[in-house]
């Protein structure tokens, strides 16, 4: 407690000029001076009148950006352990859930005595965050109880503590996954007729440091592809290679969001056959000035001196790429493969025709330590180098995935729904 409430109560504010010091109103006068036109059967402003007798200065405390989210849980164990309030003298309100069987909060009004009343309102429980802070979630689903707003009403003495307060809740708040932003990759497929062009939607992962997922010399790898792909009437090929679960995927479904104004056209891995065909060339000559991204290139990049049958794949693609076509055409290619780099037609290396080439790698201990301990899922585990899809996935059995399926059905123990499960290739 922050001191003798009773003779708080009792005591003339230690600023008599204070305007909402009316120590002569009468109760009745006061409880009705609340014109606040609070629908909700409680208001807090009357609550703190008919207790104190004054009219209480108000700190709304807020995000500037809406990406901070004040994790409720943590705020009540704060109130409790730090502040020794009771939380069972709090006001609360709340929804009876029938699908649970239990109260789903809504809002909460706590007195701390001594002239200090907290609110926290629109309670709401949210999955898919960030969570710098380490706080513990409310659910096994990695779910937050999240106060939408908080407001601190306070006698005009405790100002400079009030601020304090609200600055030590910055410890207790969340962050919100930055929307992902859908783009649009146009697959080739084929009937019949011949070849076309098929609309599917990627949404960006988030990755808010290239560095840390895949190490400090990437991010000027990733500058140079950048700079050549948004450049107008270019050409050369990009070369993506490493273990699987490495993050190349992740990586490109990230790049995309990042290329203006090309059309991305997608080679699927059963499609990446079709480059050696007659009739591809004439096709992807209806697309001048886009980027070609092919996945899983293993089989069509193979260096042509170490196979009996060469393949009319890497020819098409050093003509793409460096050749005349690629002259006339403007395309770039995007390639990524698992095998080893000396495997691959040594002509796709060469310099003019090569924008970047990149190995996709595990991340050593350390690195891994942090980016884990960033996504908030501890360093415990970790004690030998891993990929992305492990540090995503990590410690997850097929127990836990059924789990989670049957919390995600449910709507838990709140009013949103937690959401997770993350997987990088």
């Amino acid at each position: 407690m922050l001191g003798n409430e009773e003779s708080t109560v009792n005591k003339q504010t230690s600023d008599p000029k204070y305007v909402g010091n009316l120590p002569d109103m009468p109760l009745e006068a006061l409880v009705l001076y609340d014109s606040s036109n609070d629908r909700r059967c409680v208001s807090s402003v009357r609550l703190f009148l008919t207790k104190y007798r004054k009219i209480p200065c108000v700190l709304y405390c807020l995000s500037t950006d809406n990406s901070r989210l004040l994790h409720s849980t943590s705020i009540f164990n704060h109130l409790r352990d730090e502040l020794k309030h009771d939380l069972d003298t709090d006001h609360i309100m709340g929804t009876y859930n029938y699908e649970t069987d239990q109260m789903d909060l809504n809002s909460t009004l706590s007195d701390l005595g001594n002239g200090i009343m907290i609110e926290m309102n629109e309670i709401y429980l949210i999955g898919e965050v960030q969570n710098p802070n380490k706080l513990k979630p409310d659910n096994s689903a990695n779910g937050f109880l999240i106060a939408s707003r908080l407001h601190i009403y306070y006698l005009p003495e405790h100002a400079k503590y009030v601020q304090e307060l609200a600055k030590s809740f910055k410890k207790m708040m969340v962050m919100t996954v930055e929307p992902s932003k859908v783009s649009t990759l146009q697959m080739v497929c084929k009937n019949q007729y011949g070849y076309y062009l098929s609309a599917i939607n990627i949404k960006k992962p988030v990755i808010t440091d290239l560095a840390l997922h895949y190490g400090k010399n990437f991010v000027s790898i990733h500058n140079t592809i950048i700079k050549s792909f948004n450049k107008k009437e270019e050409k050369g090929i990009v070369l993506l290679h490493g273990i699987p679960g490495s993050g190349k995927t992740h990586y490109i479904r990230y790049l995309i969001h990042e290329v203006e104004e090309k059309m991305l056209i997608y080679v699927p891995p059963d499609m990446a056959k079709e480059i050696s065909s007659p009739e591809f060339l004439p096709f992807l000559m209806q697309y001048q000035n886009s980027i070609l991204i092919i996945e899983d290139a293993e089989n069509i990049i193979k260096d042509r001196n170490e196979s009996t049958t060469p393949s009319q794949a890497v020819a098409n693609l050093l003509n793409l790429s460096d050749g005349l076509l690629g002259d006339a055409m403007h395309q770039q290619i995007l390639a990524t493969f698992n095998c080893d780099l000396t495997t691959i037609d040594p002509a796709l290396l060469r310099k003019g025709r090569l924008i970047a080439n990149y190995e996709f790698n595990k991340l050593d201990i350390e690195s891994s330590k942090i980016l884990s301990d960033k996504l908030g899922f501890g360093i415990e585990h970790i004690n030998e180098s891993m990929t992305l899809a492990e540090i995503y996935n990590h410690g997850e059995s097929k127990e836990q995935n059924e789990e989670e399926v049957i919390i995600k059905r449910q709507t838990g123990s709140s009013r949103g729904r937690g959401r997770g499960g993350h997987y990088c290739q």
